[in-house]
């Protein structure tokens, strides 16, 4: 009777090492040395390029509100986080009502996407509450959020006093006449350049 161990990294060919690294991020790679020995412990805890992170990408889940709360919390004292996906987490309006509440004092978020997240006009009126008081978020992406033409007012009264926001997505939100009416009168006194 043979007795066959699973292969570890040293048994492989290198090509398959080579292969594997192929399909990971440096990241990935980078902290999978940790506990190798107490030396590359040390280097993963020391080294300054991946002790803090910009950015955080929770999409395609089911967000339970008790942590977009936590989300929330965090964005208030945070000073790294540039980015924030949370796509496709329907966290609906009480989630972004936890988020918009943070917004209005965060000072680092710059990018902020919350497509197919259930926000419609009731969460599109808390992110214009934030809007208003916020002064670096410049990308935002509310893509499918069925917001309709009275979110679209919300936004659009936002619009005319954030002088930050660049680019705000909001296709297929089903705006109709009365919603483009809004926002074409709020870019037309916004003083920045907005892409919308």
């Amino acid at each position: 009777m043979t007795s066959k161990g699973s292969p570890s990294l040293i048994t492989l060919p290198v090509e398959n090492v080579y292969r594997i690294l192929d399909h990971l991020d440096e990241l990935t790679i980078f902290l999978s040395l940790r506990n190798v020995c107490m030396r590359l412990n040390t280097v993963v805890d020391t080294y300054g390029r991946y002790q803090t992170s910009d950015s955080l990408k929770l999409s395609y889940g089911q967000l339970p509100h008790k942590i977009v709360q936590h989300l929330a919390d965090v964005l208030l004292t945070n000073k790294t986080l540039i980015t924030l996906n949370l796509a496709t987490n329907d966290i609906g309006n009480k989630g972004v009502q936890s988020l918009a509440n943070a917004l209005q004092y965060n000072t680092t978020l710059r990018a902020l996407n919350l497509e197919v997240n259930k926000i419609g006009p009731e969460g599109a009126q808390y992110l214009a509450n934030a809007l208003e008081k916020n002064q670096t978020l410049t990308n935002l992406i509310l893509i499918c959020n069925d917001i309709g033409p009275n979110g679209v007012k919300h936004l659009s009264r936002a619009l005319k006093e954030n002088n930050t926001l660049r680019m705000l997505n909001l296709r297929w939100n089903d705006i109709g006449p009365n919603g483009a009416k809004w926002l074409a009168d709020a870019l037309e006194t916004n003083q920045v350049r907005l892409t919308v």
